[in-house]
């Protein structure tokens, strides 16, 4: 095996519209980021009275506009159907992390066509979720006081045993409830991947993937709707950044450049 082989598996590129895509300059990108995330979080602990009084805001919006309807989901589907809220505990801390991972690796790997785009898009929305959280931190549902009636399902039921408990205690920012991330992250998963996916099944798998998420952050307390309005708006504001101006929900694309290239062969 010669030393260009090696470095090739060491530190594998990708060529995409003229330009070089390094993979270990990604992950330092995500490094980055997640360094970034971290940082919010060693800010969070002394803005506890900003977060939850700015949470108790929302609550007022909320109730002003007569669509506070969080703890009222939330009782409903822990008396009637305690199976899901231990499910929606796993689909929380699992899928959340898991599926950006997958359609990251997939638009690199098989479709760098649209790779730079939602590459970027994904590097905005956390750029400017992270400066909200600093400047606007927002308490979730669940650490409000007990006058509210909301349960934290992650303490009290879990979903995958101590995992999830555990994680939810000890990483990232409890005051991060504004944007939803688990929602904007969500809805990027879903567009980024469900143009160029054929199966039909897996696309409306796809499509239903921020629908479920927002029933997820509402029935374990994470997140308030106006949260997860506030994530979509968050997505929609990179993507256009990004360089995005239309949003397809099905139809398959070719990559650019491969109609041709059939024609011509």
């Amino acid at each position: 095996m010669t030393t260009k082989s090696i470095w090739k598996i060491l530190a594998p590129s990708k060529q995409v519209g003229g330009k070089t895509i390094r993979f270990w300059n990604q992950v330092l990108l995500i490094a980055a980021i997640y360094m970034a995330y971290e940082y919010t979080s060693s800010l969070a602990s002394g803005s506890t009275a900003t977060a939850r009084h700015n949470a108790l805001d929302e609550v007022s919006i909320e109730r002003s506009l007569h669509f506070f309807f969080e703890q009222h989901l939330q009782a409903f589907v822990i008396q009637h159907a305690l199976w899901l809220i231990k499910l929606s505990d796993l689909y929380y801390v699992t899928v959340h992390f898991a599926l950006p991972v997958v359609v990251i690796v997939l638009l690199l790997v098989k479709y760098p066509e649209r790779y730079i785009r939602w590459r970027n898009t994904m590097v905005l929305l956390n750029l400017f979720a992270l400066v909200v959280f600093i400047v606007f931190p927002v308490m979730p549902p669940r650490l409000l006081p007990e006058v509210f009636h909301f349960v934290d399902t992650q303490k009290v039921f879990g979903g995958a045993g101590t995992f999830d408990a555990t994680l939810m205690k000890d990483a990232g920012n409890q005051y991060a409830a504004m944007p939803s991330l688990h929602f904007a992250w969500a809805v990027w998963c879903t567009l980024a991947i469900v143009p160029v996916v054929r199966n039909r099944l897996l696309k409306v798998l796809l499509l239903a993937h921020p629908i479920i998420t927002a029933f997820v952050v509402f029935v374990t307390a994470n997140h308030f709707w106006l949260d997860v309005f506030m994530g979509g708006v968050d997505f929609y504001l990179a993507y256009f950044i990004a360089g995005g101006r239309h949003i397809e929900f099905w139809r398959v694309r070719e990559p650019e450049g491969l109609a041709e290239a059939q024609v011509a062969g």
